[in-house]
């Protein structure tokens, strides 16, 4: 359901919770599960900012689409209830659920910088690329960030077994002083009693930053988190996306596969147009069945041993030859970056300043804030 569904005005007060108003200023469109993304902003009863925060939002549905909004209000129960156990610095807060007027509303932590699908993007109207121990550095954060999210327990200290599922270029938030955050476990896997069991095994969150498993079986556990986050280490590194190589899938390629895997493909994507997937889900999920170690060597060419030797297991086809924990990920990735002595927040933060030096108008085009301080920055861009 989208704002205009909503109609909602900018600047129109949505609800008023907790001592705080919250302003409409923007429509983000889609999320997921039918479920509307807006930005508000946070105003005291006086009138006083006090900064952004995201909403998803589901309104008041028509008989025809009463089973699906029914779902997507339980799924945002869910996410409130799942974010009660997730406390740790690299995940974005979840600060609530309001419900006024037949509109529900979880309120989420706004992030302090900018996906890393923008910041590359920034790097490349630079004509540049991140470094390798930029993308060592970022996927030892979120490494602990999920170590941190697979071990939950909950009350009773029982395992709550959470897989984020949608771990990509749009999920993970770095800001221009190199703190680093994922955000949205909305579509997250877990043991939580009652929650909202998926129907249809199919991909979830971007297709391109799936693993195998999920792709070709929708069965998933914390490793598959890992592969996501090894995709989204190597566009850093070198801009390329194992999953993203249509030029590679020949049908020679297709034929090599035995019978019993071509099947399995063929499943995979029947289940993906049952679940109204976008064309390009298909080649990804060929991709997932296809690529091999020579594949992974040439994409990981020229790369620093710890940066190459990390993604060649972490993209592994198969779950049990990639790394089996993201603790022991982010030990591995922090004793490469030399416990932070090599590389660590202040040299994350020199390297974003100096892409930012670069980025030229790239910054209206996508709307973003500039860094405070940089020498050749004169104004503001921002969504307010």
């Amino acid at each position: 359901m989208s704002a205009i569904e909503f109609r909602v005005p900018r600047g129109a007060i949505l609800f008023t919770a907790g001592g705080f108003q919250y302003e409409f200023r923007a429509d983000l469109g889609e999320a997921h599960h039918g479920l509307s993304l807006f930005l508000a902003r946070r105003r005291t009863l006086e009138g006083h900012l006090r900064g952004k925060v995201l909403l998803k939002a589901v309104g008041m549905p028509l008989d025809e689409e009463l089973s699906r909004l029914k779902r997507a209000r339980a799924k945002l129960e869910e996410q409130v209830r799942l974010a009660t156990f997730l406390d740790h610095p690299g995940i974005l807060r979840v600060h609530g659920l309001h419900k006024v007027e037949g509109c529900w509303y979880v309120i989420t932590e706004h992030p302090s910088g900018h996906c890393v699908g923008d910041l590359l993007t920034l790097a490349g109207a630079g004509r540049r690329r991140f470094s390798p121990l930029f993308a060592m550095y970022v996927g030892a954060k979120v490494a602990e960030a999920l170590a941190h999210a697979h071990e939950a327990r909950d009350d009773e200290g029982r395992a709550l077994h959470i897989v984020h599922r949608a771990i990509d270029m749009a999920h993970v938030f770095v800001s221009w002083k190199g703190a680093v955050r994922i955000a949205d476990f909305g579509l997250a896997l877990s043991s939580l009693p009652g929650r909202v069991a998926s129907t249809v095994r199919r991909p979830l969150g971007d297709a391109f930053y799936s693993s195998p498993e999920m792709l070709l079986s929708g069965r998933v556990d914390a490793r598959s988190d890992l592969f996501a986050l090894g995709v989204v280490m190597l566009e850093l590194a070198t801009g390329k996306n194992l999953l993203d190589a249509p030029d590679s899938l020949t049908e020679d390629v297709k034929g090599a596969l035995s019978v019993r895997q071509r099947v399995r493909v063929r499943r995979a994507i029947r289940r993906a147009r049952l679940a109204k997937s976008l064309p390009t889900v298909e080649d990804a999920i060929w991709r997932a069945a296809t690529y091999t170690r020579v594949d992974l060597e040439a994409l990981t060419e020229g790369l620093p041993q710890g940066l190459r030797v990390t993604l060649c297991r972490l993209l592994q086809p198969s779950p049990a030859a990639r790394y089996q924990s993201a603790r022991e990920l982010a030990a591995d990735l922090c004793r490469w970056l030399g416990e932070g002595g090599l590389y660590g927040t202040a040299e994350a933060e020199a390297e974003l300043c100096s892409v930012a030096k670069q980025a030229g108008e790239a910054f209206i085009e996508l709307g973003i804030r500039r860094p405070r301080g940089a020498a050749d920055i004169q104004e503001d861009f921002s969504t307010n």
